[in-house]
């Protein structure tokens, strides 16, 4: 996933004279219901369009009060000649849960022109209850920040290589939540003694590396399953 700070529209050399604001700051609704926080350094982009600033004013980015930064080499955030502005942050990053975070714009030389919009972001995971079982035994696998078209799918993933998929649930709300009791290993016969990883995404077919998924580690061995496979 590539992410981008707020990059100021371009400036044309030929435009007129600046035009005066025409309304009060706004910023329009967020485009999607929740974003979601994979990593520190994985977060959905929350696109922005806002208008009603100064004509070619700079514009202070906030969220959750967080001054937004340009990364180097880029220019500061600036609105065009009508007073519009474009572009996107990362959405804030939140180890678990789901958290409403406030998007604010103020410019720079006049801090009374400000607009501000909320969202909601949601920490992208998967639990198994209980966190222990046996292979076969029936357990509830509860996850959020599925957020994509289509199904949630588990794949089965030993040293590398995906032994099988299994459709678990279609996620609902604007959150991506899912929540299926099934098997632990929906398997015919018992996995092999070894680390397996269940990797939960939107994937039909398995991919290593799929810009969004939660992975769960189980060990299998014969402790917990009673007897030498």
């Amino acid at each position: 996933m590539v992410l981008r700070l707020l990059t100021a529209s371009a400036l044309a050399a030929t435009l007129g004279p600046a035009a005066a604001a025409s309304a009060q700051p706004a910023i329009a609704p967020l485009a999607q219901p929740c974003y979601v926080a994979a990593q520190p350094n994985q977060t959905q982009p929350v696109a922005i369009s806002a208008s009603g600033f100064a004509p070619y004013a700079y514009i202070d980015v906030f969220v959750d009060n967080v001054l937004q930064t340009p990364g180097p080499g880029s220019a500061p955030p600036q609105a065009d000649a009508a007073g519009n502005v474009t572009g996107s942050v990362p959405a804030p990053y939140i180890p678990f849960g789901v958290h409403r975070f406030t998007l604010r714009l103020t410019e720079q030389a006049n801090q009374n022109d400000t607009a501000s919009a909320i969202g909601w972001v949601t920490a992208l995971s998967v639990e198994q209850i209980p966190a222990q079982a046996r292979t076969r035994a029936r357990v509830r696998f509860k996850g959020r920040g599925f957020t994509g078209i289509g199904p949630v799918y588990a794949h089965y993933v030993y040293k590398g290589h995906s032994h099988k998929t299994v459709r678990v649930a279609f996620p609902h709300g604007g959150c991506g939540a899912f929540s299926r009791k099934m098997r632990q290993f929906p398997f015919r016969h018992s996995p092999k003694v070894g680390t397996w990883t269940i990797q939960f995404d939107q994937q039909r077919r398995y991919t290593p590396a799929p810009d969004l998924s939660a992975r769960l580690t189980v060990k299998v061995n014969r402790a917990i399953h009673g007897k030498k496979r």
